[in-house]
């Protein structure tokens, strides 16, 4: 390999062969290594890449997290798919409900009223879809424990304030006196454990504070109030990123493309003519531009310049007139690169093309099924990771503690059961179902939490029902105990009710 000498390294070869020979090895090892990992080079392909060797919380620190968030909110209000895109995350994740598998009276009717939201609007599954929506906009989002009294009348003495990411005070990052370390208004103690949350009692984008005056500065509040929940990307990363981070210049091009495009067809659908008048003798080509009354739309300076050339008309121009035909040109181009921004920005948000779309024509059922089982596997994870341990499993011990403080029983822990996403081919998956549970692949239980059931509950109605129809002498075509897939009697037709 030939590495090319300075003047440097002939003069310190000169003086020292060693150091010489040392600095050649270094530079065919850069150089070897660089071939390796092109990525790593430095060159003409490079020269323009920044690569910032920072951590998580470095790479979002200052105004960053705020200016993403200001972003994906204005496109979220202004952009229909920005807004499917979050509508359909949040819809597939939470859907109907993950709800608890544990009875516990006191957790049922406080879960499914509006005494779980401080706000008084929403039940828990609505509080589920709120919080989904602000992780996937902001980033993250806070949830406040605020404790109540036994008189004001809740199903358990406790609710839930959901507050956006603008009360963390993400200037708040230095040392404090007791050792303790504050990143962007998150505080951790000397081992790096969270104990505390600094947050503005006002929202920094409100009008006015409750007094009317600026805004004042953040208080601490302890981490056993708190709940931070955001997708954690990097190892070390305190604050949440907006989703949108990855595509928001694509989405903001694609945009501005989109009101272009409008407006280029709106040019071509503007037939003009332009006359010259050669001889001067100013003879109109058409009628006068009128309004629907029949008055004239000009005034007496310009109404010497405009006709109006009506559908189908057959025009002889006078001697001496040129007419020249404008024809803009027509747009062709935009469904073809939609089509491709749009894919590549339900990639960037995890969101299939179909959904963000609502465009599933042409698409085969080999690809909607894979892309749906692609779909499932993020949003399962979208469920577990953030929703269950982030938000319900706290929540539910919160709540255990204010039922006990009540006077009523509580429970450790519980399981969780999340909503089923839609089947592309029913028939084809529950047929799917029953094979993978006759060949032992799957248990029934599994299958019914799959669709979004308890298994126990689901066992103890089933039981019921079996036992009405018996006790009714009803046979029906949907009982397997007495009727096979066929529709015709199995066995003494009695069943074992």
């Amino acid at each position: 390999m030939a590495v090319h000498q300075t003047w440097l390294d002939r003069a310190i070869g000169f003086v020292s062969p060693p150091m010489a020979l040392q600095r050649q090895r270094a530079r065919i090892a850069s150089m070897l290594l660089a071939r390796h990992y092109e990525g790593a080079s430095t060159g003409r392909r490079t020269q323009a890449w920044r690569r910032a060797a920072t951590d998580a919380n470095a790479a979002a620190g200052g105004m960053t997290l705020a200016r993403l968030r200001d972003a994906a909110r204005d496109l979220i209000r202004n952009n229909g798919y920005a807004e499917s895109a979050a509508e359909t995350i949040a819809t597939h994740t939470v859907g109907d409900g993950i709800r608890a598998a544990a009875k516990h009276d006191a957790w049922r009717r406080w879960s499914e009223s509006t005494d779980c939201d401080a706000d008084g609007q929403n039940d828990l599954v609505g509080l589920q879809e709120l919080i989904m929506r602000a992780v996937v906009s902001d980033g993250e989002v806070l949830v406040r424990r605020r404790p109540r009294r036994i008189e004001d009348g809740l199903a358990l003495p406790m609710q839930l304030q959901v507050i956006e990411a603008d009360y963390l005070d993400t200037g708040k990052d230095t040392r404090l006196s007791n050792g303790h370390r504050v990143i962007q208004g998150v505080e951790y103690n000397g081992f790096g454990r969270r104990v505390a949350y600094w947050v503005f009692r006002e929202h920094p984008g409100a009008l006015l504070t409750s007094a009317g005056t600026l805004m004042s500065g953040s208080v601490s509040v302890p981490a056993r109030e708190i709940l931070h929940i955001y997708r954690k990307r990097r190892p070390g990363q305190v604050r949440g990123t907006s989703w949108y981070a990855p595509v928001l210049l694509t989405f903001k091009d694609f945009d501005e493309l989109a009101d272009a495009t409008l407006m280029k067809q709106k040019v071509a659908a503007c037939l003009s003519v332009i006359t010259t008048d050669v001889d001067g003798d100013g003879v109109r080509l058409g009628a006068e531009p009128t309004d629907a009354n029949g008055h004239s739309t000009g005034d007496s300076a310009t109404d010497a310049q405009l006709d109006v050339i009506g559908p189908g008309m057959v025009l002889n121009a006078p001697t001496g007139r040129d007419v020249t035909v404008i024809d803009p040109p027509s747009v062709t181009d935009y469904p073809a690169f939609s089509k491709v921004n749009l894919r590549a920005i339900g990639a960037g948000l995890g969101v299939p093309y179909e959904d963000l779309t609502g465009d599933y024509a042409g698409m085969p059922f080999s690809a909607a099924r894979m892309s749906r089982l692609r779909h499932v596997v993020r949003v399962r994870r979208w469920q577990w990771q953030i929703l269950v341990l982030q938000f319900l499993q706290p929540t539910w011990r919160w709540a255990m503690e204010a039922a006990e403080l009540a006077g009523e029983q509580g429970q450790t822990k519980t399981e969780w059961t999340a909503p089923p996403l839609p089947m592309v081919n029913p028939a084809e998956e529950v047929l799917a179902d029953i094979r993978a549970v006759r060949a032992g692949q799957k248990t029934m239980s599994e299958v019914i939490r799959e669709r979004g059931y308890n298994a126990d509950e689901f066992f103890a109605e089933y039981l019921a029902d079996m036992k009405r129809l018996d006790e009714l002498g009803l046979v029906l075509d949907v009982d397997p105990r007495k009727v096979n897939q066929n529709g015709q009697l199995q066995g003494d037709g009695r069943g074992a009710g």
